[in-house]
């Protein structure tokens, strides 16, 4: 059967220890299509159940689909993938596009989507071909694709682009937006982007203000080139330090910093599949010894429920280890861990996500769920402006922000270093998403252990500006307050700069947040939307949970990743604010939980990860 289906390809010549140290890596996008090519067997089924997103699933429908299963109300953008374009810009091979799609096609057109095909070239030297001297055939071919076919747009997706071709690919892109708005007007245009741009090829700004959407393939981090088992990709750690490129979270932060204020236009690609290597040992970071399969979801999971499911800290991914004359170790994702980068994408204010591959998880629900809960209903706002957010900004040379992926209260966070004299070189700005801006607020900076430098935090406010003065040496994860009450009414935002007239001084920038002015009135009741604030680290091996207080009473309630209550405390009414710790024992796995705050009709959530 497909879903079980596994390719078994060895690279020659030993990997990198670290996936991301060298400028190229293998695509499982060109991996898989060429061991597939010719193998046209997609026949597709599905369900409509009605439901709504508030942000996009972009998924990726390979031609060898076998018998592929979809929630057609659960996909925003349906990839047919694909048809090769060779050097010359024409079609070299349909691979049974558009007849094959069809029935997809249609579904997802009915349950409120789209579908696009996919255009691929994998070779720098016919993509440079294509970029240059077959330019406009090659858009002229993209646009019929588009104007003959029943699909709403296309999504590039040319691998190993040559950092000499940066300006070139920008080029082709703006002028492909402009021949299919002009032929096909409202088309959809993406393009498939890299984990980690090591050789400068892309022009993250550029191509996210000529595209609807950057499709990261955020997959790379373990594959045939390994030398040691792990995830495909880790949402935190597996590198050789701190700032290393070795996860989702250095992804994600790079773009933040390559591409500031482009949120909207990022699509964090994830994995249905993942990798089985022969190892030295059972433990995790165990070297590879043998041979390597790719195996896609269903796969997985079943080995993973035969040999004992287990979880990776580090990566907050689940793995499996067996012996068979030698030990065995198979990475994926699973419901949990894509539940974990699911929250980032949501607090991180991103487009939505993205999967390689539909179909990967056969018949199985567990996925599906976990989009729906994730991406149905209302969309998720928090009182914090995290360093990934929409809403927080770095300027000046990026190259002066570095991106930490160990630490921080999600995960992680951005420093630089100060300067003596002159005006600010790098600063940081951080905006708020208010639920009521005709009312003052409390702000409060979270910071990470390192940060060595006096920093003057400056709050915009009311038309005015108060400075508010840290030392940031004297903390270590945790909240530090920069007073209040600061009026919101003509906007409210922190900002921090590089010149504190010393130089050479570490300065860190994470999160602030706002919380309301309490203890005015004596058990006066909180309006606010977010009467549960997180106070310490996040993830942790405890937590410290404040309720504010209100003239109602009402329960805290902490559930686990299946829905089973862990935790409750009653709230009395007229109760000041009261500080929970949690865990109350060692009784309580590592894993994902959701900490519940209800009073009346107020009702506050934060998500927790607990590691023991």
């Amino acid at each position: 059967m497909w879903q079980i289906a596994v390719l078994s390809i060895l690279l020659s010549g030993p990997g990198p220890t670290e996936p991301c140290g060298r400028s190229q890596l293998p695509s499982m996008h060109m991996i898989e299509h060429e061991l597939h090519q010719g193998t046209e067997t997609l026949s597709v089924t599905g369900l409509n159940m009605g439901r709504s997103l508030n942000r996009t699933v972009y998924g990726f429908l390979p031609y060898w689909g076998n018998d592929t299963w979809l929630r057609y109300d659960l996909i925003s953008i349906l990839a047919c993938f694909c048809v090769d374009m060779n050097s010359s810009g024409t079609i070299s091979a349909w691979n049974g596009f558009p007849s094959l799609f069809s029935d997809a096609i249609d579904s997802t057109n009915a349950a409120g989507g789209i579908a696009i095909v996919t255009v691929v070239n994998f070779s720098s030297a016919g993509i440079h071909s294509i970029l240059t001297t077959n330019r406009d055939a090659a858009i002229a071919t993209i646009v019929d694709l588009i104007d003959d076919n029943p699909v709403d747009g296309v999504s590039i997706d040319f691998e190993n682009v040559d950092s000499g071709d940066r300006d070139n690919l920008t080029d082709f892109m703006l002028e492909l937006r402009s021949e299919l708005q002009a032929a096909v007007p409202g088309s959809h245009l993406s393009i498939c982007t890299p984990a980690v741009d090591w050789s400068g090829a892309f022009d993250y700004v550029e191509l996210a203000d000529i595209c609807d959407a950057l499709f990261i393939m955020c997959y790379p981090f373990h594959g045939s080139w390994s030398t040691v088992a792990g995830p495909c990709c880790p949402l935190t750690g597996w590198g050789s330090t701190p700032e290393s490129s070795a996860n989702m979270i250095w992804c994600l932060g790079d773009y933040a910093t390559y591409a500031p204020g482009q949120h909207d236009k990022i699509v964090v690609g994830l994995p249905y599949y993942g990798h089985e290597w022969e190892t030295a040992g059972s433990s995790s970071h165990s070297s590879v010894t043998g041979g390597y399969l790719t195996l896609f979801y269903t796969a997985l999971a079943d080995r993973a429920a035969a040999y004992g499911r287990l979880w990776d800290d580090e990566s907050l991914t689940p793995w499996y280890a067996y012996y068979s004359g030698s030990w065995n170790q198979g990475w994926y994702d699973d419901e949990e861990s894509l539940e974990l980068k699911y929250d980032i994408v949501r607090e991180a204010d991103l487009q939505g996500v993205g999967i390689w591959a539909l179909g990967y998880d056969g018949s199985r629900d567990e996925l599906w769920n976990c989009l729906e809960d994730a991406f149905s209903g209302e969309v998720w706002i928090d009182s914090i402006t995290d360093n990934l957010e929409s809403r927080f900004t770095v300027h000046g040379p990026q190259q002066y922000w570095r991106n930490v992926t160990v630490g921080g209260l999600f995960y992680g966070y951005f420093y630089t270093y100060s300067i003596s004299s002159g005006p600010d070189v790098n600063w940081a700005e951080w905006t708020f998403e208010l639920p009521d801006s005709n009312r003052s607020w409390m702000l409060d900076t979270w910071l990470p252990e390192g940060g060595n430098a006096v920093v003057d935090y400056r709050i915009l406010h009311s038309g005015t500006e108060d400075t508010v003065t840290v030392d940031q040496s004297l903390y270590a994860d945790e909240w530090v307050t920069l007073g209040g009450f600061w009026d919101a009414s003509e906007g409210l935002s922190v900002i921090i700069g590089d010149n504190t007239g010393v130089s050479g001084d570490m300065i860190v920038a994470d999160a602030v947040r706002f919380s309301p002015p309490t203890g005015i009135e004596e058990n006066a009741e909180s309006t606010d939307p977010f009467p549960l604030l997180l106070l310490s680290a996040n993830p942790s091996s405890a937590f410290l949970l404040k309720t504010l207080c209100a003239s109602r009473a009402g329960t805290v309630m902490i559930y686990d990743s299946a829905g089973r209550l862990v935790f409750r405390k009653e709230i009395q009414a007229g109760s000041p604010e009261e500080i929970l710790h949690w865990p109350v024992n060692d009784d309580i796995p590592s894993g994902l939980y959701t900490a519940v705050y209800r009073s009346g009709q107020n009702v506050s959530s934060v998500k927790l990860v607990l590691i023991r």
